[in-house]
């Protein structure tokens, strides 16, 4: 486990050393998720591909107008279980 020292700005900006980019694997523009535990614990994590075709999914959902009877099964089942893990299900 690694450690990295961090600076929150005035902003509400974090600056992520080099170093920390590096072990994540990330370049500029990408989104990460971070994730704080009921202690107060935080974890930054990137996002795995499933989480990104959850955001897909839901975006496409948001703009799609309101059918009767879905077309999209893997977007309606990428939709339930995105909300069945925030729902803690």
């Amino acid at each position: 486990m690694r450690h990295f020292a961090l600076t929150l700005t005035p902003e509400g900006h974090v600056a992520l050393p080099v170093e920390a980019r590096d072990a994540l694997g990330i370049a500029p523009g990408e989104r990460l998720s971070l994730v704080v535990d009921d202690d107060g614990r935080a974890t930054l994590q990137k996002p795995d591909a499933l989480h990104h075709l959850r955001t897909i999914a839901r975006r496409a959902r948001a703009q799609a107008r309101p059918a009767a009877a879905s077309d999209d099964p893997i977007g309606d089942y990428l939709l339930a279980e995105d909300e069945r893990t925030k729902s803690g299900r």
